[in-house]
């Protein structure tokens, strides 16, 4: 039974490191990266805090934020971070359906950014 876990484990994590590993190869071919990252300020909101703000505008409703996160990457947006700097976010409709899941999923994943330990 241990034997199992640990593959199952294993295959996780290794799956979830892929997905990683394909988002950000994503991100830099579609440029995504010049404008955001997954905690800190680019040009753009950090993926972290888009996640955060339409989960809980969703009530929680994952389904919800990863339709939101598909349509405004599809179609863009403006208006909606920054007002002061009036940045819009272009469409992006050459991305592949299956590459804007493994975008939509790893932006939909992310855990909360580690707190550093006072001295750090």
């Amino acid at each position: 039974m241990k034997k199992i876990l640990a593959v199952v484990l294993t295959v996780a994590v290794c799956a979830y490191g892929a997905d990683t590993e394909e988002a950000k190869k994503l991100f830099r071919k579609y440029g995504c990266d010049g404008c955001h990252s997954d905690y800190g300020i680019v040009a753009g909101p950090p993926f972290y805090a888009v996640k955060e703000k339409y989960l809980k505008q969703f009530n929680g409703d994952e389904k919800a934020l990863k339709d939101y996160l598909y349509q405004t990457i599809r179609k863009g947006s403006s208006g909606k971070w920054f007002k002061f700097l009036d940045m819009k976010m272009p469409s992006h409709p050459q991305i592949k359906e299956e590459e804007m899941k493994v975008i939509v999923d790893y932006i939909a994943s992310l855990k909360p950014p580690e707190k550093k330990k006072k001295g750090q």
